[in-house]
């Protein structure tokens, strides 16, 4: 038997041993390309047999991913197997002294070698894809506030009146506007009170009262901290009585007179705010009124039982409420 093919008989039996051995735990349907070989056919026909052994299948055309891709130069005994999917290349030499079918058989089994150890590569791990964060679109910028504040509010309390009806309940509507100038917050209120009146029954006559005071005030912010703010006014306006005597006649009461007292008054205010909210404030308020010039009212009336209509010149008052700012400023 010739040495030459002595050899090539080795090494075809040592590769298909090989290859029985490790060809159950390689991947199947997997393709190496064969992108350029010189020369072609007997190395291609080799190196097909022996990677058919490892159910790998030698072709010149990708489909798909493939395993690797193979330039073969049998000429300059260059052998280059490129494995994208696995990150490798490996690059392999003829000895210049193989010459003929060894040199062909040589270099079919160590690109067949070659393919074995990436065929027990594992693919590297994925690198992580990271999406950039998407740009945020511009946040509207807020309102810049305003140079006018804006107060609208109501409140319900307490009024002493006079002699006839120590207490007598009503409500109020305010209206505050502010304009800040340097470190304070001056203001005009504006505010409505009505009082639903009293109403006095004595064996022959009865007397029923109405109020409606309307009062604008100048007033300045005085204390500003964590729970709430502190104001106070000074300003007057009008107290419009309306007073009714009716004349008892049996079970019935007859009007019998009506008369309307105007008195203009000036007018301290006290007042805490209490934010509950963004434009939300509780607040409460005390008012002292005083006469510039009393009322003209009716004077005590036989029946009445010694009670006299006649509002006192001071006229205290509370009230608690609730206010909305729809234009709030700051200093």
């Amino acid at each position: 038997m010739k040495p030459r093919a002595t050899f090539v008989g080795v090494v075809r039996a040592r590769w298909a041993l090989l290859s029985m051995i490790l060809a159950a735990p390689c991947l199947a349907d997997a393709t190496v390309v064969l992108r350029s070989v010189s020369p072609a056919p007997a190395f291609e026909a080799s190196l097909t047999e022996m990677l058919g052994r490892l159910q790998v299948t030698l072709t010149r055309a990708a489909n798909g991913e493939p395993l690797a891709f193979l330039d073969a130069d049998l000429t300059s005994g260059q052998l280059v197997i490129d494995s994208p999917s696995r990150g490798v290349t490996i690059r392999r030499g003829l000895a210049p002294e193989l010459v003929g079918e060894v040199r062909v058989e040589t270099a079919a089994a160590l690109v067949a070698a070659a393919v074995e150890v990436l065929l027990h590569t594992d693919p590297p791990r994925q690198p992580m894809k990271v999406t950039a964060p998407t740009p945020a679109e511009p946040a509207v910028a807020p309102r810049p506030p305003s140079r006018v504040g804006l107060e609208l509010g109501v409140g319900l309390g307490p009024r002493l009146i006079g002699g006839s009806s120590v207490v007598d309940f009503g409500a109020s509507l305010q209206a505050l506007l502010t304009v800040p100038i340097g470190l304070q917050v001056p203001g005009v209120l504006l505010a409505v009170s009505y009082q639903p009146g009293f109403d006095l029954v004595g064996d022959a006559v009865a007397l029923r009262g109405q109020l409606v005071s309307p009062r604008l005030f100048l007033q300045l912010e005085l204390v500003r901290g964590r729970f709430g703010r502190l104001e106070a006014g000074a300003g007057g306006g009008v107290d419009v009585f309306s007073l009714a005597r009716f004349q008892r006649e049996g079970e019935l009461l007859r009007p019998a007179e009506r008369r309307l007292a105007v008195a203009p008054i000036i007018s301290g205010l006290l007042t805490w705010r209490l934010p509950v909210g963004e434009s939300v404030n509780l607040f409460a308020s005390l008012t002292v009124d005083g006469d510039l010039r009393a009322p003209r009212a009716p004077p005590p009336m036989a029946g009445m039982e010694g009670d006299d209509p006649r509002p006192w010149t001071v006229r205290p008052m509370l009230q608690l409420g609730v206010s909305f700012a729809p234009l709030r400023t700051t200093r």
